[in-house]
Parts: C-alpha cells; structure tokens; sequence
C-alpha cells in the first residue's frame, strides 16, 4: 500500500477503463460494483502497481497512460481466471463429471473464422497443462483465452513469432493426440466424479466430514440410481429416500456396492494417470 493513496485511488476508480472493468468483474463472477471495484483494486495493488512509485503511478493515472490502461484489464482477467480456477479446483474433488453444473466458468474460444468453442475453466487448464514447457503453456493459455492480438502483445512477439510457436503447440498437439485424450475423455471425467463423491461418503459414514448419509444420497441421486441397479438392494425406495428407516441388511448391501465401485473407479483412474505419465515421459524423451 505504500505505492497507493487516497488521491491515486480516487482519480484511478474515475478513470473510464478501470469502471470498465470493474462493471465487467461485477458482471462475470455476479458481484456488486463495490465489491467488483475492491476486489480489482486489491488484484492491482497486489501485483500490477508494484513496480511504480507513488509519484509514478499517479502520473500515469492522471495522463490515462495506455500501457497502465491494459494492465488494469489484464488484471481483470486475472481475478477472474484465479476465481475460476478454484472453483475447478473444487469441482474437482467433488463433481468432476458433471462440470457444466457447477459454476466453474465457461470459457468461449473463437477460431479465425469467428466460430467458438465453449470449454470449462477445469478443462482448460487440464488441457494445457499437457504441453511440454511452461513457456508453451503459457503461450497456448493466453492464445485460447485473450485471442492472437493481446497474446503477442503481452508476450512482445511479432507475428512471425507468434505463428511459429502456433504452428509448434499445433504440431505437438496433434503428434501427442493420445496424451490429451486421456484428459478430455469423459469417461474419466466420471470416473473421478465417482471416486470423489464415494469417497465423500466415506468420510461421513467415518464421521471425519460433517453430514448425513440422506443428505450426501439427495445430492448424488443420479449416482445413487446406477448403485441401486448394480446392487443387491432389496427395497431400493427405502435407501433413496428413508436411509434413516432402512433395513441394516439394504443398508449393507448399499454401503458394500458403494466400497466395490470406489475400488473400481480408484483402480481405473490409477491406470489412467500411469498412462498419462508414460505419455509425459516420452513426449519429454
């Protein structure tokens, strides 16, 4: 805070490009502009203003200096990336297969022929996380998320450089094809979905996460559907709606299907990440 005051701020939450953007952080991750202005202001402070003065930075405020102005906005994009990220984070462990209900953010990538391509936050950053550097996976995040003209402003590329490196992470991509299935395969997707929520179970039945057994069977009622039909449940209604009022000999019976398909998932999603590492390995090699 010692490179900010009253009067900088007073004079950068006036200027038009910041209420741009503070409208737009509003809009996106549905909070008030208050609260949309503290949290850009914060993200500013933290990082973007760090490298100037006091005496510099309400120079540049006062002039509406350009460079200044795409800070700010790259800033905006930021918190709402970092948002975004945690929120996939969480979905992770809990709802893996069933993102789009989930407010993890939904990301339009367009192509040069202005068709776009909806792709979740989690999923993007499962997808470049697979190129080999981080210097390719910074450039593929900013390329899919900000467009050509922003990336090699950032990046300082001119556009030779710029297509030189696309037509790199393009030939990677397509040479590794197999590498990135495995993460943008849906049937991993559920898999995850199923060990995470199973293992939620788990842990309320253990007593180490706070809930109920009727509550966990409420919200993962697609789920508890598919268990019924692999078990040996006798009164499938009971366990689906009256867990509490059930017999001990259906609630056996669905807490045993419950361990076997935990096992299951846990053994196939360990196979899958074997098969993603050997991928890795000789992609480096």
């Amino acid at each position: 805070m010692k490179n900010i005051n009253d009067s900088i701020i007073k004079r950068l939450i006036n200027w038009r490009t910041f209420k741009t953007n503070v409208h737009a952080v509003a809009n996106q991750l549905k909070l008030s502009d208050n609260d949309a202005q503290q949290e850009l202001l914060s993200e500013l402070i933290s990082h973007r203003f760090n490298r100037y003065t006091a005496t510099e930075l309400l120079e540049l405020v006062t002039a509406h200096d350009t460079n200044l102005g795409w800070a700010i906005t790259y800033a905006r994009l930021d918190l709402i990336s970092k948002h975004y990220k945690q929120l996939g984070k969480r979905a992770q462990m809990e709802h893996a297969a069933e993102l789009e209900d989930v407010s993890t953010g939904i990301i339009k990538l367009a192509d040069d022929n202005g068709k776009t391509t909806e792709i979740s936050e989690f999923k993007l950053q499962q997808v470049v996380a697979q190129f080999p550097t981080g210097k390719t996976r910074l450039f593929v995040d900013m390329t899919l998320r900000y467009g050509k003209l922003e990336t090699m402003a950032v990046l300082k590329l001119t556009n030779k450089q710029y297509q030189r490196r696309l037509r790199n992470a393009t030939a990677y991509a397509a040479k590794h094809s197999d590498k990135f299935s495995l993460v943008t395969d849906r049937v991993r997707d559920r898999q995850l979905y199923i060990l995470n929520s199973l293992n939620e179970l788990d842990a309320i039945i253990n007593g180490t996460r706070e809930g109920s057994i009727q509550d966990w069977i409420d919200s993962h009622t697609k789920l508890v559907n598919t268990l019924l039909s692999e078990s040996t449940v006798h009164y499938q209604g009971a366990i689906l709606n009256h867990w509490e009022t059930a017999s001990n000999k259906d609630k056996y019976a669905f807490v045993r299907e419950c361990i076997s398909q935990q096992n299951k998932a846990q053994q196939w999603l360990d196979q899958s990440n074997e098969a993603i590492k050997e991928a890795g390995e000789k992609a480096c090699d």
